[in-house]
């Protein structure tokens, strides 16, 4: 009986005849994914192509992290019941053309002489995640559709969350964060990715202390080993900022404690700030002495006059370059877990996009 190995399991070109008889291979799986067989091995695609990933909200950060795994061959499952308008408010590379969304208000009107396509005709969606199923599907036709989960994230249970390997959230308000962290299963990694002006956080919980990776020495893989220094989602953030340091940082970073105050902020108002575009200058002071005064409490003393101006002007603005570069970043981290090979970011990801600067934070209690 012949042995088989794992490259027996991604499929072959098989040939089609065109419509003047010359023979094609059609685009199969060992085609599209030529290039990535021979990075990683086929066993590792074949984990890729067998996960599953579920994500709430699609904003401009997490679309590039979506973006990325798709083309890569790793199924995508979206939960984002907001309106199909909010894409026009972050730099999403999976923004619909305006003519799909309802009243044309993102970009024109139905007597705008610039919208080629008649008023009637218009697409309407009615929430983010169906606006943005067919351009993912579009992206890679191997993946096949795009399930929506059209629930409310409040009221998404374990059930929602079970067979999946990896959750990635942004701008999820952070009681949410925390509870959909606790519902993911053991084998389930769970990301938040969330992009600031100029910088941008994503928090990592892999589920489990005895999460294992296979670490790299050049091209040889080592045995497995687990991670170091696991500590939960909500437990990081039950972490004082003023403990938030380590033998590099005598503070705590300045990205992290802005990116704390923003769900601060978004806690208390129950909405993110810069989501209203007429904010006049009474909610500016207002959001202002909310971040200063839970700044205060926390004992952080280190961000400068101009540092809280810059936050309180961007809000939650995302920037599309920084957004592809902590996508990017988060993108590889997930294909890291997937694969085992390498060792994965644990505990958190801070990019600082004024100083060019990227890097990994742990965040947990001091012993």
């Amino acid at each position: 009986m012949e042995n088989t190995t794992a490259i027996d399991t991604i499929p072959v070109a098989t040939p089609v005849v065109t419509g003047n008889g010359n023979k094609k291979n059609a685009p199969v799986e060992s085609d599209v994914y030529d290039r990535q067989i021979r990075l990683w091995g086929a066993e590792a695609q074949t984990k890729i192509q067998n996960s599953k990933v579920l994500y709430l909200h699609v904003t401009g950060s997490s679309a590039e992290v979506l973006k990325n795994l798709c083309l890569a061959g790793i199924s995508a499952t979206i939960c984002d019941p907001r309106p199909a308008s909010v894409l026009y408010t972050s730099p999403c590379f999976f923004t619909p053309p305006y003519s799909q969304v309802d009243n044309g208000q993102c970009g024109g009107t139905a007597d705008d002489d610039s919208n080629n396509e008649h008023p009637t005709k218009k697409l309407k969606y009615d929430s983010v995640g169906h606006a943005v199923r067919p351009l993912v599907e579009e992206l890679n036709p191997l993946l096949g559709s795009c399930p929506i989960v059209s629930k409310d994230i409040s009221t998404l249970t374990s059930d929602d969350v079970k067979e999946f390997s990896i959750v990635i959230a942004s701008q999820v308000p952070l009681d949410e964060t925390v509870r959909i962290s606790k519902l993911v299963p053991k084998n389930c990694v769970f990301y938040t990715i969330d992009c600031f002006g100029m910088r941008g956080v994503s928090m990592i919980d892999f589920g489990r202390n005895d999460f294992q990776f296979r670490p790299e020495q050049g091209k040889k893989l080592l045995d497995p080993t687990p991670i170091k220094d696991y500590v939960s989602l909500s437990d990081m953030v039950q972490v004082p900022l003023a403990n938030c340091t380590n033998r590099f940082h005598k503070t705590v970073p300045v990205t992290w404690a802005m990116y704390r105050a923003l769900l601060e902020y978004q806690r208390q108002t129950k909405h993110w700030m810069g989501d209203n575009d007429n904010q006049c200058q009474d909610e500016t002071n207002a959001g202002k002495k909310i971040i200063q005064e839970f700044l205060k409490n926390q004992h952080v003393t280190t961000i400068l006059d101009t540092e809280l101006d810059e936050l309180v002007i961007a809000g939650m603005a995302q920037v599309s370059p920084v957004c592809a570069v902590l996508g990017g970043m988060v993108g590889n981290e997930v294909i890291k877990v997937i694969s085992g090979k390498g060792e994965p970011a644990n505990n958190t990801l801070l990019l600082d996009g004024g100083s060019c600067k990227a890097w990994t934070f742990m965040v947990k209690a001091k012993q």
